[in-house]
């Protein structure tokens, strides 16, 4: 009966995937062993681009797996190289024992395998020199590497905004990737200025993008984060944990450094955006549109014949029929106002929206501090299972057993990560919920003052805070119906009331009732 044969093959950089044949040719001088040797073979399993320092490489877990299937067959296992095995002492002892355990024997194409002490100790030199050489190589690696990032050159994995391309003077050098060059330049100015605030407006806008330009797949907050956040973008290079200073690159960026350092500053929140467009003089620009074709108002001052300026709002679209059309300042910012203290809600009503909150908030409080209690003691109950198994793993002689602890601490330790990531967290104290409840309700009862406080971002808060959507200007009607926003419209109604005469205590409980329903939601 012919003996069965499984072959392992590994090549540790993706270059040799890519553009050797190592996996090809390791597997044929194996094959070709295999033959003379009349062995079977039934498997062959090549690990691609995988270190000989690792244990937990695919092909090899898959090797070994394949044997559990097979409990009853022994199999010969080789390999082209010891180096090919692994390049690490600890590694090799353990794989080697792993697969011994298993009742398999091992063939080396450059190595004689026997129960000689001699032997054994070849092996452990082999394994050792094998060690060696790995850390030398990538001593030698991170030494060419380092000396090209000095030079100006990125020598890690491309961003998706820039490729590798070759150039005559440069060898390799990034360059702008499309379409996503043009995408993040447009998205990364925008945040710059406001008109993208939050980094998950920067992935929506990117994501809107992609689906315009076809790019299938979509981008992550942490993605969106990093795009915002990587230096490459702008021409520059830095590698702090090699010590290398932050330096122009030799290749070109799609953004300013200045618009990279504006764009930090606002993450960091060291400075807050202003937009192009920002302006006291016309604070409602472009936050309102025109009417009649949609498209954002502008305002500016006018020189009239004896040189005095005066303002005015307009459609910019000079194709509009109102286009260029202007309206007084004081007519437009009046207008307004006018229609602000309409939708102004009832003070009784936003006191009691505002206590309804409050309950709200403390019992979801109560809620969150529940769970976290509950997530807590789960967490402590498996990290003691975990450390149970740990004990009996060190104390048990038998491979077997100590496999099957080893595998229950992995999912033990899995179910630790998971609860981490579940438990319950509080982005705000109560002593901050409750300033930012009355700055946010003192907003809402006074929106006219707020209106014309001095700073932009007051002024802007209070369109985005009351309206669902821009507010659009008709040059015969004014703003005439707006729409709210839900909970401005939710607290400027008064809530139902049923029956045909209720006391007033009654009155305001369905009115918490009607609110608690709403706000919950």
């Amino acid at each position: 009966m012919k003996t069965k044969a499984l072959i392992y093959c590994r090549v540790s950089s993706q270059r040799q995937v890519v553009e050797g044949h190592g996996i090809e040719s390791q597997e044929q001088r194996c094959k070709v062993y295999a033959q003379n040797k009349n062995y079977d073979v039934v498997e062959v399993f090549p690990d691609e681009g995988i270190s000989g320092g690792l244990f937990e490489r695919p092909a090899m877990q898959n090797l070994i797996a394949y044997m559990d299937k097979h409990p009853l067959e022994k199999f010969t296992i080789i390999f082209d190289d010891l180096a090919r095995f692994a390049r690490d002492v600890k590694v090799h002892i353990q794989l080697k024992a792993e697969l011994q355990s298993r009742g398999a024997t091992l063939e080396c194409l450059n190595f004689n395998y026997d129960d000689s002490d001699e032997s054994e100790m070849a092996e452990l030199m082999l394994a050792v020199s094998n060690q060696y050489q790995r850390k030398s190589n990538r001593r030698q690696v991170i030494q060419k590497m380092k000396a090209r990032l000095e030079k100006g050159y990125w020598p890690f994995c491309m961003p998706l905004g820039l490729i590798n391309k070759k150039d005559p003077i440069h060898g390799k050098i990034l360059t702008p990737r499309e379409p996503y060059s043009t995408i993040y330049k447009e998205g990364v100015e925008k945040f710059r200025d406001g008109i993208i605030p939050t980094i998950e407006a920067f992935q929506t806008f990117c994501n809107e993008k992609y689906i315009e330009h076809g790019v299938s797949h979509r981008m992550s907050h942490e993605t969106a984060r990093r795009t915002l956040k990587d230096i490459l973008y702008a021409g520059y290079i830095e590698y702090p944990k090699w010590n290398v200073p932050r330096m122009q690159a030799k290749h070109k960026g799609f953004l300013s450094i200045e618009t990279y350092n504006a764009v930090q500053d606002l993450l960091e929140g060291r400075a807050k955006p202003h937009r192009k467009d920002y302006s006291l003089d016309f604070p409602l620009r472009p936050l309102v549109s025109c009417d009649t074709c949609g498209i954002p108002m502008t305002g500016s001052f006018h020189t009239s014949w004896n040189k005095k300026k005066y303002p005015h709002y307009f459609c910019r679209n000079r194709k509009c029929k109102f286009g260029n059309k202007n309206i007084a300042k004081d007519t437009f910012e009046t207008q307004f106002k006018e229609l602000l203290a309409q939708v102004k809600p009832a003070g009784e009503l936003v006191d009691l929206a505002k206590e309804v909150l409050l309950e709200v908030w403390n019992s979801r409080l109560e809620m969150s501090s529940l769970q976290k209690k509950n997530a807590e003691s789960e967490f402590e109950r498996v990290k003691k299972e975990i450390d149970d198994y740990v004990e009996r793993a060190g104390k048990a002689k038998d491979e077997t057993l100590v496999a099957v602890y080893e595998e229950k601490i992995k999912t033990l330790v899995k179910r630790k990560k998971e609860i981490e990531q579940q438990l319950p967290q509080n982005p705000y104290s109560e002593k901050n919920f409750g300033t930012a409840l009355e700055k946010v309700f003192g907003v809402i009862k006074k929106p006219v003052e707020m209106w014309q406080s001095d700073d932009y971002n007051d002024k802007r808060t209070i369109l985005l805070m009351y309206f669902e959507d821009k507010l659009r200007y008709n040059h015969s009607s004014g703003f005439g119906t707006t729409a709210l926003a839900y909970p401005i419209e939710l607290i400027t109604k008064k809530p139902p009331v049923t029956g045909a005469i209720v006391e007033m205590s009654s009155s305001e409980l369905e009115s918490k009732t009607y609110f608690k329903k709403h706000l919950q939601a």
